[in-house]
C-alpha cells in the first residue's frame, strides 16, 4: 500500500535518500549553480524518484521543491526545462502533488515548451501536461486553471500543426484533451472554435492505434455535446473507418472507443444510422458484441466493446427491443451454423444488458424471445448453435426484468443451469423438459416427466458438482411446493436419504433447500413424515438449527415443527440442552422447535416433575431471567405460543408460575422484552375466568399493563392492550379499570396497530362498554379520542366474526345511547361527519349472521338522516347488501331493525334504483318485502318508533343540512320518519316498476292508505288534535299507484276518491299537493266514469285552491314530483283534463268552478300565477260554450278582466286576458252587456304591447263592428290608437298582425271623426304599401280600410297620389271574390271624377283582369265589376278604346244570368250603352240577334224602370245596325210597341225609319 506524502516525510532515512533529495533541491535553488550542475541535479532527483519510494515523498514534502522546479521550467535553459518538466510529470503520479504542481504555475511554461521546435521538449511538455490533467471531473481547481490559461486551444493548435515528434505527442495530447474534456470549463466551445472536429477526423484517418482510442472517445463525447458534428464526420467518410476499427486486429481499447463513437453517432444522427447500415455495419456491430466471448476477451474494454456495440445496434434499429426482435427474426435467414451462432451470441449480449431504460423506451416481449430461442433446438443441431442458444436462454432467465414476465422463470433458469453442466445424454433429457415448459405444454412436474424427472434429479444429488447439486435441490424444492404427487415421488425414488445427507454435507444453499423439501414432505403425509423421521433427519436438522445461517436455522425450526408431531422425549431433551449450552448463540430457533414439541406433549408429562417436557417448560420459564435480552424475549414468545394453543395448560399451576416470572419482565427497559412479555400475558389471560389463581395475580398487573398500554412504542402498547383486552374478561378487573385509561390506548392501537392488535383493542373497548353506562364522561372520552372512527377503520380489515361482533357491539352500544348526556354530542354522530366511515359497517351486513346484520343495520340507520346519499351509495355498491337488508326487514321481529333496514333500502334506491330492484328481484324478495312493508303500516310498534317526539326516532332527510336553508329543514316533506319510511320505500318501488304497483295494491295498500288519511281527518276534527303534517306521503303513494289503470278499476280506489277530495281541503300544503297528485293520476289514467266521479266529489274546488302557488313556496313539492315522475302542477293538469269532458265542461261542476276561477283574476300575493292559470281554464270553458260565457260575465269576468288589464300584467297574461275578451265578445248577448263597454279602454291600452296587439285588435273588432258609434269611444279614450295601428302597419310585424290592424282601421275609419284625423291620413301610405306584398289574407282588410278612407274626398286624393291603383288592380286574380269585390268598390271610388285614375286603371289591365274573373264570378262580384266598368266607360276615350271593346260580348252573356240583380243589370247596360252608342264601336262587332237582342228583350219587362229604359236605349242603338234590322226578331218589336213601351218604340221607330 502506498503511503501519503506526509507519512513518507515522517519516516526515517536509513539509506540517505531524504538527504540526497534535499541536497538536489538545494543545488537547484542556488543561483551560483551552473546549468550543467542543475541538469545533473535534476537527473539525480529524477533517478531518486523513480528508484526509491521514499524519495517521492521527500520531494513532495519539501516546501521548495515544486516552486524551484516550476522556476527552472519557466526560466532555465532548454535542457533544464526539459528535465524540470519531466520531474514535475513524475510528481503528478500522486494527486496531492499533482495539485501542488498545478498551483505552482506550471501550465504557462509547459505550454511554452510544447510550442518549441524541439521534439524532445515537446514530448517532455506533452507528458507533463497529460500527467497534470488526470484530475478527472472532480478536479475543480484544475478546471479553473486549465480554462484560465487557455490550455485547450493550444493543444488543438499543436495537434493541427502536425508536430515533428509524431505519434507519441499526438497520443499524449489527445490523452490530455480526453482528460480535460470532463472537467475543464468551456472545453467544447473552445474545441469547436479551434476546429477540433477536423483535427480529430484527420487523426482518426492518419493516426496510429495509440492515438485512435483517444480520438474515438473525443469524437463520441463531441457528438453528444453537439449533434452538428455528425455531419462533418459523415462528410469525411469516417464511418467506415470506425467500423473497421471494431475488427479483431485492433487493440481492445481502440475497438471499445470506436464502438462508443458509433454509439454516439447513431444516437445523434438519423443519416448516420442509414450510412452505418448501408456500410454493412450491422454484421460488424454484431460481431463486436460477440467478440468478447469468441475471443475470450476480459476486462473493462471487453465489457465496453460489447455494450457500446449493442447500444449502437439499438440506435440503428430503433431501440434495444428492436435489436432483440431483429436478431430473433434474422435467425430464420441465417445460411450457416456460424451465422446462427453469432446471431445467438449477439442476442445473448442484448438480453444481458437489457435494462429498465430499454423497457421504458419500448418493452420487449420475453415470451416471443423465448419462443424464438426454443425453436433453435432442432434435431442434430450443431454444438456451437446449441451452446449459444443455452447461453441466450441463460441471459433471458437471468435478466430480472424479462424473467418476471415469463411463467416458471425460476424453474427454467435452474434447468438451463443444469443443462450447461450436464453430460450429453442427461443434457438432451433436460432440454426436452425445458422445451415442455417453454411451450406451455405442462407444469414443471410434467416437463420432467414426473417420477422419471424426480429420479434424474435425485441421481444428480450424489456424485455431482456443488453447483449442479444446488440446481437439482432447488428444482426439487420447486416441485415440492408445486405438486403434491412429487412428494411421494421423491420418497419413492429414495430421495429422503440423499436429502438428509445434503443436510449434513451440502452447501449452505443446498442445505436450506433440502430442509425445505423435507418440511414440505412432512407436512404432506404422516407416512412420509415417519420416513423422514426414520432417516435420522432430526439430528441433521438439529445440527442445522445449531450451526446454520439465520435463514437455515429458521427453515430447520419450521421443518422440525412439521416433522415432530408427537412428544419425543429425546428430541425435547436435546433441544433443552441446546437452550442451556453455548451454541447456538441465538436460542430463537431452538425455542421455536421446542415450542412445537411442547404444544403436542401430554398434559401429564408437562406437569410431572422430572419429565423431559416439564424440564423443558421449566427451563423456558427459567431463562426468562436470562441475561440475554433476545433469549428472554424469545422465551416469552414461545411460552405465549404454547399457552395460546393449550387451554388445559392455562388452567394449571404452570400458568401461575409463568405469570409471576413474566410480570417481573414488565419492569425492564427493553422494548422487545416488554412486547413478548405482554404477548405471553395475553395468552395466559385467555383463561382468566377459569383459573381464579391467575385472575387474582392478574388484577394486580392491571396498573402495570395500563402504563405499558400508554407507551410511546407502538408494539409495546399494542401487546399491552391485547393483554388488557383478555384481562377485562374478568368482571372484577373490568370494574376496576378506569375508562379513559383503556379507551385512549385501545383507540391508538385501533389506528396504528397490527390486525391482531386491532382485534384485541376492539374487544377491550367492547368489554369495557358492557360493564359501563354510556354517560357524558364516557361519550366525551370517546369523542375526544376518535374511538368510533378507529373502530370503523378496524372493521374494514377485520376478518373474523368474533372480532367483527365485538366492534359492532361497541358501535351499537354507542349509537343506541339516548340518555341525556348534556352538551356532549352522541358518539355516533362522527359517522355522519366522516361519510367514508360508513363503508366498513355496510360491508358487515352481507353474508354475516343475523345478529351481526341487525347490529350493523341499527348503527347505519342512525345515519339515514345525516348522510342519506353516501349511505345509499355505499349500500348499493356492496355486493349482496341490499338483499341481506331486505331479508332482515322481512324476517326480523325487532321493529327498529325493520324500520332501520327500510331506511337503508330507501337510501340505496335513491342512489341506484335499478340496482336495488335488480338485487331484490334476483333474490326473489321483492314481493315478500312489499307485504312486510304494508304490514308495518298497521303495526302499533312502528307508530311508536315513528313518533316525532321520540329522541330515538329513525328518520331520513331528503335535504342535506349543507344545501338547505333553515326554512327548508322545517318543511313537512324534508324528513320522513318511522313507519312513513316504509311508505316512502313503497313509493320508490312503485314509481319505477308497474309489477311492484300491482303487488303493493294486492297487499291491501289502497285500503290501508285510505284508512290512514281518514283517521287523520277524523282526529283532526277534534279540537285538541293537530293535523298530521306527514299524511302527504300516503297521498304520494296513492298518486303513484293510481297511475295504473288496473288499480284505478279496483273497488278500493272508488272509496279513496272522496277521501282525497277531503284531503284537498287540508291546511297543510303538502297534504293538498299530493292529494291533487292522486286526483291527477285518477283523471289522467281513469275512464270517463272515473272522471265524472272525481268531478262529483267536489275535487275541482280543492284543485282550484292550489292554482298559482309560487314555485319558491312549493319547490320541495316540485322536487318530489320530479323524483317520482309525477306532473309538476297536478291542479292544472287535473282541471284541464276534467274540463275536456263535455259533460263536465257543460255541467254543474264547471258552473261552480267559474266563479272561483273569476275570483282568481284578482291579484293574490302568495299565488302570483293564479290569474294566468285561471285565464287559461276560463278560455277552455268559454270556447264554443255561450252558456259558460254568460256565467263568467255574470260572475264579473268582464269587470275582472278589465281591472286585471289595468294592472299592466306580464305580456303573456295580458295576451291571455285579451284572448278571453275576444272569445266573450264573440257572443252577441255579451257584446250588448252593460259591462262590455268598460273593456274598450283597456283593450285600446293593450295595443301598445307587441305580443298582445293581435288579441286586443281581434277583441276590439268584434266589440265595435256591430256598433261603429262606439268607435268614438276609442277616439275619446286615446286618439293615439290610430297612431299605434299606423306604427303596426309600418313595422316589420307579421302580415297576420298587420291584417288585424287593418281590420280595426276599417272599423274605426267607419267613423267620420276618426277618419278626419291626421293619424288616419298617415295610415294611407303603409296601407298602400301592404298591397304590393306577397299575397296574404291581410289584403282584404287593407282594401276595406282603404275603401273607408276613400269616402273622404281629400283622403281619396291622397290614396290616389300614393299609387294605390296599380297594386289594387294587381290583386284582381284568383278566386278570392270578397277581396275582389272590395277592390272593385275601392276602384269605383277612386275612378269617380278622376279621369287620370281611370286611364291608369285601364293601362294597368283592370278590364282584362275583370274579364278573366267574370265568367266564374258570383253575381255579387259581377255586379261590382259591372259598376267598375260603368265608371270606367263613362269616359268616352276609354269607351272607344280597345280594352272596352272586349267587354261587350261578356256583358251580353252576363245579362242572360237569371240571378243577376237589377243593380248589376243597370250597371252592365250602362256600360254597353257607353260603348255601343258610338257608331264606330258598333261597327266593330258582328253580334247576332240571339247574342244581343234576346238578352235585352227580357230586360224590357224588368221591374226596375231604369233597367227598362237602359235596355230600350241599348236596343235602339243596336237596331241602327242594318244586319240586325233584317233579323226575324224584329217582328217582336210590334208586340213590344203594343204593350206600351213608348220610349223603346220611339227609339226603335227612329232606328227602323233610318
Amino acid at each position: 500500500m502506498k503511503l501519503s506524502s506526509r507519512d513518507r516525510s515522517s519516516m526515517e532515512d536509513p539509506d540517505g535518500t531524504l538527504a540526497s533529495v534535499a541536497q538536489c533541491i538545494e543545488q537547484l535553488r542556488q543561483s551560483s549553480s551552473s546549468s550543467q550542475e542543475k541538469e545533473n541535479s535534476l537527473r539525480q532527483l529524477l533517478e531518486l524518484i523513480n528508484t526509491r519510494e521514499n524519495a517521492f515523498g521527500a520531494v513532495g514534502s519539501h516546501s521548495q521543491a515544486v516552486p524551484v522546479l516550476v522556476s527552472l521550467l519557466r526560466s532555465g535553459s532548454f535542457g533544464i526545462k526539459i528535465q524540470a518538466a519531466t520531474v514535475l510529470g513524475s510528481l503528478c503520479k500522486e494527486n496531492e502533488l499533482r495539485v501542488k504542481v498545478l498551483l505552482g504555475g506550471c501550465i504557462p511554461p509547459l505550454l511554452g515548451l510544447l510550442k518549441s521546435n524541439s521534439a524532445e521538449g515537446q514530448i517532455a511538455a506533452a507528458k507533463t501536461i497529460y500527467a497534470v490533467s488526470q484530475g478527472g471531473a472532480k478536479d475543480h481547481v484544475g478546471s479553473k486553471i486549465f480554462s484560465t490559461e487557455g490550455v485547450v486551444p493550444v493543444l488543438w493548435e499543436q495537434l493541427e500543426k502536425g508536430l515533428k515528434a509524431g505519434n507519441v505527442v499526438d497520443d499524449l495530447l489527445t490523452g490530455a484533451l480526453r482528460n480535460l474534456s470532463s472537467s475543464t470549463e468551456g472545453f467544447w466551445p473552445a474545441t469547436i472554435q479551434a476546429g477540433g472536429v477536423d483535427i480529430l477526423v484527420k487523426l482518426l484517418i492518419t493516426g496510429q492505434s495509440s492515438t485512435q482510442a483517444n480520438v474515438c472517445f473525443l469524437l463520441a463525447c463531441m457528438m453528444m455535446e453537439d449533434a452538428s458534428v455528425c455531419s462533418k464526420i459523415l462528410a469525411a467518410e469516417a464511418t467506415k473507418l470506425l467500423l473497421k476499427l471494431l475488427g479483431p486486429g485492433n487493440e481492445a481499447s481502440v475497438r471499445a472507443e470506436a464502438a462508443g463513437a458509433l454509439k454516439s453517432l447513431s444516437a445523434q444522427c438519423k443519416e448516420a444510422r442509414r450510412e452505418i447500415a448501408n456500410a454493412n455495419g450491422i454484421p460488424v456491430l454484431i460481431n463486436a458484441t460477440i467478440a468478447p466471448s469468441k475471443e475470450f476477451m476480459q476486462g473493462e474494454f471487453a465489457q465496453a466493446l460489447q455494450e457500446n456495440a449493442m447500444c449502437a445496434l439499438a440506435n440503428i434499429s430503433g431501440g434495444l427491443s428492436y435489436v432483440i426482435s431483429s436478431l430473433g427474426q434474422s435467425l430464420e435467414s441465417c445460411t450457416s451454423p456460424a451465422q446462427v451462432a453469432d446471431t445467438l451470441g449477439a442476442l445473448a449480449s442484448a438480453l444481458m444488458i437489457y435494462d429498465s431504460k430499454a423497457e421504458y423506451a419500448r418493452a420487449s416481449d420475453p415470451t416471443e424471445v423465448e419462443n424464438t430461442l426454443v425453436q433453435q433446438f432442432k434435431p442434430r443441431v450443431p454444438f456451437l448453435v446449441q451452446e449459444r442458444t443455452i447461453e441466450a436462454l441463460a441471459s433471458l432467465y437471468g435478466n430480472g426484468i424479462l424473467a418476471s414476465k415469463l411463467a416458471d422463470s425460476d424453474a427454467k433458469r435452474l434447468l438451463v443451469g443444469l443443462i450447461t453442466m450436464a453430460t450429453n445424454e442427461v443434457q438432451e433429457e433436460l432440454i426436452r423438459s425445458l422445451l415442455v415448459l417453454c411451450n406451455n405444454q405442462g407444469t414443471l412436474w410434467q416437463a420432467l416427466q414426473g417420477r422419471e424427472g424426480i429420479q434424474l434429479l435425485i441421481s444428480l444429488l450424489g456424485l455431482s458438482s456443488e453447483q449442479q447439486q444446488e440446481c437439482a435441490v432447488a428444482l426439487l424444492c420447486l416441485l415440492s411446493h408445486e405438486n403434491d404427487e412429487s412428494k411421494w415421488a421423491i420418497t419413492a425414488a429414495g430421495g429422503i436419504p440423499p436429502l438428509v445427507q445434503i443436510l449434513e454435507t451440502g452447501s449452505a444453499k443446498a442445505k436450506e433447500d433440502s430442509a425445505t423439501i423435507l418440511g414440505n414432505l412432512c407436512n404432506h403425509s404422516e407416512d412420509i413424515r415417519a420416513c423422514v423421521e426414520s432417516a435420522d433427519a432430526v439430528p441433521a436438522l438439529l445440527w442445522l438449527l445449531k450451526n446454520g445461517s439465520p435463514n437455515g436455522k429458521e427453515i430447520a425450526a419450521k421443518t422440525l415443527n412439521h416433522l415432530i408431531h408427537k412428544s419425543d422425549t429425546a428430541t425435547i431433551s436435546q433441544l433443552t440442552a441446546l437452550l442451556v449450552s453455548d451454541l447456538p448463540e441465538s436460542k430463537v430457533y431452538v425455542l421455536d422447535a421446542l415450542k412445537s414439541l411442547l404444544c403436542v406433549a401430554p398434559l401429564s408429562d408437562m406437569v410431572r416433575e422430572g419429565s423431559a417436557a416439564n424440564d423443558a417448560i421449566e427451563t423456558m420459564i427459567k431463562i426468562l431471567s436470562s441475561t440475554k435480552e433476545e433469549t428472554q424475549a424469545k422465551s416469552a414468545l414461545a411460552l405465549a405460543g404454547i399457552f395460546d394453543l393449550r387451554k388445559d395448560l392455562r388452567e394449571t399451576n404452570i400458568a401461575v408460575k409463568t405469570l409471576w416470572s413474566v410480570l417481573k419482565l414488565l419492569n425492564v427497559g427493553s422494548e422487545n422484552i416488554l412486547v413478548e412479555a405482554s404477548r405471553c400475558l395475553a395468552a395466559i389471560f385467555l383463561s382468566v375466568k377459569e383459573n381464579r389463581d391467575v385472575a387474582t395475580v392478574a388484577r394486580d398487573a392491571l396498573p402495570l399493563l395500563v402504563v405499558l398500554a400508554n407507551s410511546s412504542v407502538l408494539q409495546v402498547a399494542e401487546q399491552a392492550v391485547c393483554a388488557l383486552a383478555n384481562l377485562l374478561l374478568d368482571s372484577e378487573a373490568s370494574g376496576k379499570a378506569i375508562t379513559e385509561e383503556i379507551i385512549l390506548p385501545a383507540t391508538r392501537v385501533l389506528r396504528e396497530g397490527s390486525n391482531v392488535g386491532k382485534t384485541h383493542a376492539a374487544a377491550a373497548i367492547a368489554r369495557l362498554l358492557h360493564s359501563r353506562k354510556i354517560d357524558s364522561a364516557l361519550t366525551d372520552c370517546v369523542n375526544r379520542t376518535g374511538t368510533v372512527l378507529a373502530i370503523v377503520s378496524f372493521l374494514e380489515a377485520a376478518d373474523g366474526s368474533v372480532a367483527t361482533s365485538e366492534a359492532l357491539d361497541a358501535l351499537a352500544l354507542l349509537s343506541s345511547s339516548v340518555e341525556d348526556i348534556g352538551h356532549v354530542k352522541p358518539a355516533w354522530t362522527v359517522l355522519a361527519e366522516y361519510p367514508s366511515s360508513i363503508t366498513p359497517i355496510v360491508s358487515c351486513i352481507a353474508d354475516a349472521t343475523p345478529l351481526l346484520q341487525d347490529k350493523a343495520i341499527e348503527i347505519l340507520s342512525r345515519l339515514s338522516r345525516a348522510q342519506p346519499l353516501i349511505l345509499g351509495n355505499t349500500v348499493a355498491c356492496a355486493t349482496g347488501c341490499i338483499s341481506s337488508i331486505a331479508q332482515r326487514v322481512i324476517s326480523s321481529s325487532n321493529i327498529r331493525v325493520k324500520i332501520g333496514g327500510t331506511a337503508l333500502l330507501v337510501c340505496a334506491a335513491k342512489v341506484d334504483h335499478q340496482r336495488a330492484v335488480e338485487d331484490l328481484n334476483g333474490s326473489n324478495l321483492c314481493a315478500s318485502l312489499i307485504h312486510s312493508l304494508v304490514g308495518m303500516l298497521t303495526s302499533a310498534e312502528s307508530s311508536q318508533v315513528g313518533d316525532q317526539g321520540n329522541k330515538d326516532v329513525i328518520s331520513i332527510s331528503r335535504i342535506t343540512e349543507e344545501e338547505a336553508s333553515e326554512h327548508d329543514l322545517e318543511r313537512s316533506t324534508s324528513v320522513i320518519s318511522g313507519a312513513n319510511i316504509a311508505i316512502w320505500l313503497l313509493s320508490v318501488l312503485a314509481s319505477r316498476d308497474d309489477k311492484s304497483k300491482l303487488e303493493i295494491m294486492e297487499a291491501g295498500s289502497i285500503e290501508v292508505l285510505t284508512d290512514k288519511i281518514s283517521q287523520s281527518f277524523s282526529q283532526f276534527t277534534l279540537a285538541d288534535y293537530k293535523e298530521d303534517s306527514s299524511i302527504w306521503i300516503c297521498a304520494l303513494l296513492l298518486a303513484i299507484l293510481l297511475q295504473d289503470r288496473d288499480i284505478i278499476r279496483a273497488p278500493a280506489t272508488m272509496k279513496a276518491i272522496p277521501v282525497l277530495a277531503s284531503l284537498l281541503r287540508s291546511e297543510e300544503g303538502a297534504n293538498r299537493y299530493f292529494a291533487a297528485q292522486a286526483v291527477a293520476s285518477l283523471v289522467c289514467n281513469g275512464s270517463r266514469g272515473t272522471l265524472l266521479s272525481v268531478a262529483n266529489s267536489g275535487a275541482a274546488a280543492g284543485l282550484i285552491s292550489l292554482l298559482g302557488c309560487a314555485d319558491d313556496d312549493i319547490h320541495d313539492l316540485l322536487e318530489l314530483a320530479e323524483e317520482f315522475s309525477l306532473v309538476q302542477y297536478p291542479d292544472q293538469v287535473a282541471l284541464e283534463r276534467l274540463f275536456r269532458v263535455d259533460d263536465i265542461r257543460l255541467g254543474a261542476t264547471s258552473r261552480k268552478a267559474i266563479p272561483a276561477l273569476v275570483d282568481l283574476l284578482k291579484p293574490i300575493p302568495d299565488r302570483p300565477g293564479a290569474p294566468f292559470l285561471a285565464l287559461g281554464l276560463l278560455i277552455q270553458l268559454a270556447t264554443d260554450c255561450p252558456s259558460n260565457q254568460i256565467v263568467m260575465v255574470e260572475s264579473g269576468a268582464l269587470e275582472g278582466l278589465t281591472k286585471y288589464l289595468s294592472l299592466s300584467p306580464q305580456d303573456a297574461y295580458e295576451e291571455a286576458a285579451t284572448d278571453l275578451l275576444g272569445i266573450l265578445f264573440s257572443t252577441a248577448e255579451i257584446r250588448r252587456h252593460e259591462s262590455a263597454f268598460g273593456a274598450v279602454t283597456q283593450l285600446v291600452a293593450v295595443l301598445r304591447l307587441e305580443k298582445e296587439q293581435h288579441a286586443a285588435i281581434a277583441a276590439l273588432v268584434r266589440l265595435l263592428n256591430e256598433n261603429p258609434s262606439r268607435a268614438l269611444a276609442v277616439a275619446d279614450v286615446e286618439m293615439n290608437a290610430v297612431d299605434v295601428l299606423c306604427r303596426i302597419l309600418s313595422s316589420n310585424y307579421s302580415m297576420e298582425l298587420k291584417g288585424d290592424a287593418a281590420e280595426l282601421c276599417c272599423v274605426l275609419f267607419g267613423n267620420t271623426r276618426i277618419r278626419s284625423t291626421l293619424a288616419a291620413a298617415r295610415c294611407v301610405e303603409p296601407l298602400v304599401s301592404l298591397l304590393v306584398t306577397e299575397y296574404s289574407p291581410a289584403h282584404h282588410s287593407v282594401v276595406r280600410a282603404l275603401d273607408k278612407l276613400l269616402d273622404d274626398e281629400q283622403l281619396a286624393e291622397l290614396v290616389a297620389a300614393h299609387g294605390a291603383v296599380i297594386p289594387l288592380v294587381g290583386l284582381l286574380y284568383g278566386r278570392n271574390y270578397l277581396l275582389q269585390e272590395a277592390i272593385s268598390r275601392a276602384l269605383v271610388k277612386l275612378g269617380k271624377d278622376r279621369p287620370a285614375c281611370k286611364m291608369e286603371m285601364v293601362k294597368a289591365g283592370v278590364i282584362e283582369s275583370v274579364l278573366d274573373i267574370l265568367h266564374e264570378a258570383p253575381d255579387f262580384l259581377c255586379a261590382a265589376f259591372a259598376e267598375l266598368l260603368r265608371i270606367l266607360t263613362n269616359n268616352a276615350t276609354i269607351a272607344k278604346g280597345p280594352s272596352a271593346a272586349k267587354v261587350v260580348e261578356p256583358l251580353f252573356l252576363l245579362l242572360t244570368r237569371p240571378e243577376f240583380g237589377p243593380d248589376g243589370q243597370h250597371s252592365a247596360l250602362q256600360v254597353l250603352v257607353n260603348i255601343l252608342e258610338h257608331p264606330q264601336c258598333r261597327s266593330d262587332y258582328t253580334l247576332t240577334s240571339r247574342q244581343a237582342i234576346e238578352p235585352l228583350l227580357s230586360l224590357l219587362d224588368s221591374p226596375a224602370s231604369a233597367v227598362q229604359q237602359l235596355a230600350a236605349e241599348l236596343l235602339s242603338h243596336l237596331l241602327l245596325e242594318e244586319h240586325l234590322q233584317r233579323d226575324s226578331l224584329i217582328q217582336q218589336v210590334a208586340s213590344f210597341r203594343n204593350r206600351g213601351h213608348s220610349y223603346w218604340c220611339t227609339k226603335c221607330s227612329s232606328g227602323v225609319g233610318e
